[in-house]
């Protein structure tokens, strides 16, 4: 059974301290998850490190290359229960799901346009009307109209 002990990384070095420490022989869990084609950790600037061998010293993990140090309460390092890390592994898809979906527009949110004609326009986010394309209100003289752009076409202000 691994003892998992919680690790902050230096800003967006997440997969250079797990890749580090992966070489040092430890095991590392760093649930990551992917926005519009970008690799994005669930828990930016945190690892967890399982060691299995309670007298294996934790100094080496201090100084590899992308850690910035352990996570501590006082002198005692953060220790996280293997219950908790199977709760985490078992609510990573879920949680991934939310994630994602907070990013996504939703009804009622102001986007601008990037694209096209209307580049610079401001308008409301409507609907989602297929995979590829959605329904914005704009405003075109003087009246809103729902018009279909694609996916990469606005972004949310």
């Amino acid at each position: 059974m691994n003892s998992w002990y919680l690790v902050q990384t230096k800003p967006r070095q997440e997969t250079v301290a797990k890749e580090n420490l992966l070489n040092q022989g430890y095991s590392v869990y760093c649930p990551l998850f992917q926005i519009k084609g970008n690799t994005r950790p669930l828990f930016p600037r945190y690892l967890f490190i399982g060691i299995e061998d309670s007298s294996r010293t934790l100094s080496p993990i201090r100084s590899t290359r992308g850690v910035s140090n352990f996570v501590r309460f006082g002198a005692e390092f953060a220790k996280v229960p293997e219950h908790i890390i199977n709760s985490i592994k078992n609510q990573e898809q879920r949680t991934i799901d939310i994630a994602i979906d907070q990013t996504r527009p939703h009804k009622g949110d102001r986007v601008v346009i990037t694209h096209g004609i209307f580049h610079g326009s401001q308008a409301i986010f409507e609907k989602q009307s297929d995979e590829q394309r959605v329904i914005l209100l704009l405003k075109v003289l003087q009246q809103e109209q729902r018009m279909q752009f694609s996916v990469d076409q606005f972004k949310v202000i």
